[in-house]
């Protein structure tokens, strides 16, 4: 996932900005009537202005399989062109020769 970087605030240009999180009732979900399997939102707010400045689910593995069916395929296709990690042995033995 890429990491954004945000280093102030776009409306003041404060560079103090802090978390905060809905919860509760402000959960994002993957159903209208709600699911157990909502996530919290992080927002980065500005402490001058209090302006939010972005805002992300916490968990966003929670939505992967909640997607229109081109947005999946694109997903699964980048999954498998990722290089896979050397597999090694699970016992070494070392021997003195």
């Amino acid at each position: 996932m890429k990491k954004i970087v945000i280093e102030e605030c776009p409306y003041c240009g404060s560079d103090l900005l802090v978390y905060g999180y809905q919860t509760d009732g402000g959960n994002v979900s993957t159903d209208v009537r709600g699911s157990v399997f909502g996530s919290p939102v992080q927002h980065t707010i500005c402490r001058e202005c209090g302006s939010i400045v972005y805002s992300s689910v916490v968990k966003p593995e929670y939505f992967k399989d909640y997607v229109n069916p081109e947005v999946k395929q694109k997903m699964e296709k980048a999954e498998k062109e990722k290089p896979k990690p050397k597999k090694e042995g699970i016992l070494e033995i070392i021997v003195d020769d």
